[in-house]
Order: structure tokens, then C-alpha cells, then sequence
């Protein structure tokens, strides 16, 4: 895939890149990125990309035309790119990424009626439990689990391009303002960076917000698409993603540092989220060659 190519000299050689499921023939290519900024310029993408952060800090702004799409990225944040539109990627910091390149064709006709749509494919839970699985399996050279994930990630995509196009100015109205988000993740943000803080409950976000509890959960449900628990779990768990990657952490460790209430606890919740136990992330993610 031109697309592959075109990656390799943006950013240079891969630490780790292998094709997918071989029934698919050359349909499909997994690889991994370390690299520190970087620009990619795509005159016509080949190939669909699902990219999976491992690391949070970079700044990634994807422009597409006159659309572009600039955030600060989190371990664990997958975006879908869509096939055959000229984009441009800049990457700023320090990066450890996952990329997998998937032929349109192999996904059937509806990704080829849904490229006039927007440049990044709406993402879900499901998406990032099916790239991580993919990415674990194939670490650990595991056949069965490996075309299975790859099977799970197919089909999931092929549902994120076919979905209608998200209007996020319509989301806005009935939620909470812009502003208001950002002070109320600042202060998940800041709780999580304190080892010995505790989340804060429903009473302090809403207090934060300036709304009462049931407006806050009703409003930040409608902003953001999820819960305010569930919002607060997820970044837990990308903060543990992060921590694992760090040599010399047990999985204890990163519990601890990442607020869980037990190492028992902490195993259940990540594998209930992202299909693996904390170990084998942490052994696929230390995994060299």
C-alpha cells in the first residue's frame, strides 16, 4: 500500500510492521511507530488508517481540505482516517503509535459511499477493545486471537464509516458549553495526576459546572456521549496504558499510581474494557522486534 510507504518516509522505519490475516491477502498491515514530531502528507490515502496512541502528549492535527482537526492525545485514543482524501499529519512530541492500514475494498461497497463524509470516523469503546486485542494478539503470536480481533476490528470500522455524520454544533445545544467541559476535565485530569487524590464525585463536577447533579449528568452525557463515571474510568484506565509502558513498573505499581482501589480490582477493570489483562498489554508494549 502506497499509504505504508508514504508513512515509512515521514516518519521513518518502523520498530515493528507485519501483514494481517492472510485470507485477506495483502488486505491489511499492522505497524508500530516511535518517533519524536513528524509530518505526513498524503496526496491520495490507498488505505483506511486506524491509529492507536500508546503514549499521551503529542499534539496531532489532521487537515483535510478546508477541515482540519487539531488535539491533544491520550494513550489509548484511536482515530480512523478515511481512505482517498488528501490529508496532511503533524505530530508533535514524543510519539508511540499503532497504525493499521486497511484496504477499503476489503470492507465492501460502504466505505467507498461514505468518503465524501468527515475526515475522522466517529470513535467508541468498542473500536479502541478491538484495536487493543488486535495489537496484543498479534505481539504474542497468537494465530487464533489475532484473526478473531481482526475480524472484530473489520467489522467495527466498517460500522464507524457507514454511521451518519455526527453534528457536533447539534450535541452542543443540549449540553454544556465548551468552557465548562474543559474546567470540569481539568479537574479529572488534575485528580489523576495525584496518585493520592481521590476521583471527584458527581457533587464536585456538577459544583464545577455550576449546575445541579442531575443537570450536570444529563448535560455532560449529552457533550460527551458517556457518563461522567464512565468518562472518569476511561481516563483512568488510559493513564494506567500509560504507566505501563514505563520499564520497572509491576502491574501493582501502576494500580497504585493510578488510583485503583486494589491490583485485583485494577486487573478486572482493564480486561473488562479492553479485552486483555493489564500483564499482556504491558508485555506486548515492552516487546522489541
Amino acid at each position: 500500500m502506497k499509504v505504508v510507504q508514504q508513512t515509512i518516509a515521514s516518519f521513518g522505519s518502523p520498530i515493528w510492521i507485519e501483514p494481517l490475516e492472510r485470507s485477506y491477502g495483502l488486505g491489511a498491515v499492522i505497524a508500530r511507530w516511535r518517533h519524536i514530531n513528524g509530518r505526513v502528507g498524503i496526496s491520495t490515502a490507498d488505505a483506511i488508517r486506524v491509529c492507536l496512541s500508546l503514549s499521551t502528549g503529542q499534539q496531532v492535527r489532521h487537515a483535510e481540505r478546508d477541515r482540519a482537526l487539531s488535539t491533544q492525545i491520550l494513550a489509548g485514543d484511536v482515530k480512523v482516517l478515511r481512505a482517498g482524501i488528501p490529508t496532511e499529519t503533524t505530530v508533535e512530541g514524543d510519539a508511540d503509535v499503532v497504525q493499521i492500514f486497511i484496504q477499503p475494498e476489503s470492507l465492501g461497497q460502504i466505505t467507498s459511499d461514505t468518503l465524501t463524509g468527515m475526515l475522522v470516523a466517529p470513535t467508541s469503546g468498542e473500536l479502541t477493545r478491538a484495536v487493543v486485542q488486535l495489537f496484543v494478539a498479534a505481539r504474542h503470536d497468537d494465530w487464533k486471537r489475532r484473526c478473531a480481533a481482526e475480524v472484530r476490528l473489520r467489522q467495527v470500522v466498517r460500522e464507524l464509516l457507514a454511521s451518519p455524520v455526527d453534528d457536533a454544533s447539534e450535541r452542543a445545544r443540549g449540553g454544556l458549553p465548551p468552557m465548562v467541559i474543559r474546567r470540569v476535565e481539568q479537574l479529572i485530569a488534575g485528580a489523576m495526576n495525584r496518585s493520592d487524590s481521590a476521583s471527584p464525585n458527581l457533587t464536585e463536577l456538577a459544583a464545577t459546572a455550576r449546575v445541579s447533579i442531575n443537570h450536570f449528568i444529563r448535560a455532560f452525557r449529552c457533550a460527551r456521549g458517556t457518563t461522567p463515571h464512565r468518562f472518569v474510568m476511561t481516563r483512568r484506565c488510559q493513564l494506567a496504558m500509560d504507566l505501563l509502558r514505563q520499564p520497572g513498573l509491576t502491574v501493582a505499581d501502576v494500580s497504585d499510581a493510578a488510583g485503583y482501589s486494589s491490583p485485583a480490582y485494577f486487573v478486572a477493570s482493564f480486561r473488562q474494557r479492553l479485552g486483555v489483562t493489564p500483564g499482556a498489554y504491558q508485555r506486548a508494549v515492552a516487546r522489541k522486534g
